[in-house]
């Protein structure tokens, strides 16, 4: 059984470390490390030529140190470089022989902001896909939303902009090494190791900055090892001599004992880009100088890697994980100690109202239903049900599911609930009240169409010529709802479905408002029946 199957199999969330080597994949014109340095050695408009410098730099280090090995070489000569530059550029700006976009020399005095990173920053806050590479990276934000913690020494914010796109949640991120300080959740978290462009101040590229760094790299340790009890590491975008990917296993590496070295050999995946090879070569390779063994994988069929990775499913995305643990976290442990808690049974569905809900009441929160404990849905898994038709769901479970939903709450139902099955069920007769209300609130079409947002209202004939607006994605839902009646009614019911059925692989359990109103619209539109 390969690595990844394995991964699969256990069903475990991973850490995944992303590097350079994936923003240069799918984003243009994004350089490499010693391409970034030949740009902001070109801005110095110095005459020599860059790879000369280079040639003197690397000579120097060498002879200070003449058993490096050839990684580490490239890497002291890379940070030596970064260095000087910084210093070259710095002076420029305070001379005023360049000008920085966005960026004053009273800005750089009163925020003590070196010149050289907001540089930095600029170079790094933009950036534009390439086309060709879009519907792969589609597959890496699915298989993003998949991972537990994720760790990158990148400048750029791709990983987090793909994540917040496809997540109702998004993500946690902290920049430098802020999250190391302090107890965090641990889900759907983003720690950007060597900073972030939107922090000039926090990026990481001279001598003293990796000073810095490598102090509170045992931080970064701790972190990785009480997360290995539980979870993989997978490695993205480096390559095997990447000195920092080398620096961070090896440093955990040698925190461990023996026997924890041999459970880390099928805990630690690096994944390698080779260009042109479809398949997904494996091997276990023994690193005498990092002092372990992991698993290589050799590939350039990434969506391959995203896929498997993606098939991971816990019931429930790390980004919903975080925001529930965090509520009842804070309910529990900071209720407590206000003084004795009572209990209080909920349904997942009802968490996000939950802390409106109890006030300030001391309570423990327990997740189901007292009669149907093990078997009562949440939104999208019912939801998944009704739109496909899949009827898998007890009827019964179904009436009292729609019954305990919040009245204002929008949901199909008319497949389910009518006079009839009302009366034939064997629900409590105020839960059989709560479906004869919802009849009554949720049963009108024209009703539930005057209800939508004016902003809402633009007339379309077609579909396509709504998503061809690119408008934003609840805006694009109440525009849909608006004109469901003049659009083709199978081409909205395949909308419906995949907007459904991506809620469902991302792992969310909540549904927006706006997609809840159209699918509404839509039920009423297809199961309007006399009887309802």
């Amino acid at each position: 059984m390969s690595a990844l199957d394995k991964l699969i199999k256990n069903n475990e969330f991973p850490i995944v470390f992303i590097g350079s080597g994936l923003s240069m994949r799918y984003l243009r014109n994004f350089p490499n490390w010693r391409g970034l340095l030949e740009y902001l050695w070109n801005l110095t408009a110095k005459q020599s030529d860059f790879y000369a410098f280079l040639n003197r730099t690397r000579s120097d280090i060498e002879k200070e140190n003449k058993d490096l090995k050839q990684p580490e070489l490239d890497y002291l000569t890379n940070i030596k470089v970064g260095t000087i530059l910084e210093e070259k550029i710095n002076e420029l700006f305070y001379q005023e022989k360049i000008k920085i976009d966005n960026f004053s020399q009273k800005e750089a005095f009163e925020k003590k902001i070196s010149p050289f990173k907001k540089v930095l920053s600029n170079k790094f806050l933009k950036y534009e896909f390439k086309e060709e590479m879009l519907d792969e990276f589609e597959y890496f934000k699915k298989m993003l939303i998949k991972t537990q913690i994720i760790l990158t020494t990148n400048y750029d914010t791709l990983i987090e902009d793909a994540y917040n796109s496809i997540s109702n949640y998004g993500i946690k991120t902290y920049i430098g090494q802020k999250g190391f300080f302090e107890q965090t959740i641990g889900y759907a978290e983003l720690y950007k190791l060597h900073g972030c462009a939107t922090e000039p101040k926090s990026l990481i590229i001279s001598e003293n900055d990796y000073k810095q760094f490598d102090k509170n790299s045992v931080l970064i340790s701790a972190k990785i090892i009480s997360q290995l009890l539980h979870s993989p590491i997978v490695f993205l975008g480096y390559s095997l001599t990447d000195q920092n990917i080398r620096n961070i296993i090896k440093d955990f590496s040698s925190s461990l004992s023996e026997k924890e070295l041999m459970r880390l050999e099928s805990k630690i995946i690096v994944v390698e880009r080779e260009e042109g090879l479809n398949e997904i070569i494996e091997e276990r390779i023994n690193d005498s100088d990092l002092n372990c063994r992991f698993t290589h994988i050799r590939t350039d069929n990434f969506r391959e890697i995203y896929k498997k990775l993606a098939e991971i499913n816990q019931g429930v995305a790390p980004s919903e994980v975080r925001k529930y643990q965090h509520i009842i976290k804070n309910l529990i442990i900071e209720r407590g100690k206000e003084g004795t808690l009572k209990s209080l049974l909920v349904a997942p569905s009802q968490l996000d109202e939950l802390e409106k809900t109890i006030g300030n009441k001391k309570l423990i929160v327990a997740l189901g239903d007292n009669t149907y404990i093990f078997a009562m849905p949440d939104v999208i898994t019912y939801m998944y049900d009704y739109i496909f038709e899949k009827n898998e769901l007890n009827t019964d479970i179904v009436l009292r599911f729609l019954a305990n939903q919040p009245p204002k709450s929008r949901l199909p139902f008319l497949r389910h609930v009518n006079q009839e099955t009302i009366s034939n069920s064997n629900l409590h007769p105020h839960e059989k009240e709560k479906l004869k209300q919802r009849l009554e609130n949720h049963g009108n079409f024209s009703k539930e169409r005057e209800m939508i947002n004016r902003w809402y209202q633009i007339r379309f004939n077609t579909l396509e010529d709504i998503l061809n607006e690119n408008y934003p994605q609840e805006r694009e839902y109440g525009i849909i709802a608006y004109n469901i009646d003049n659009l083709n009614f199978t081409d909205v019911e395949n909308y419906i479905k995949e907007a459904v059925e991506r809620l469902k692989e991302n792992g969310e359990i909540r549904i927006s408002t706006e997609l809840r109103r159209l699918i509404l619209l839509y039920d009423l539109k297809k199961n309007k029946r006399d009887n309802a």
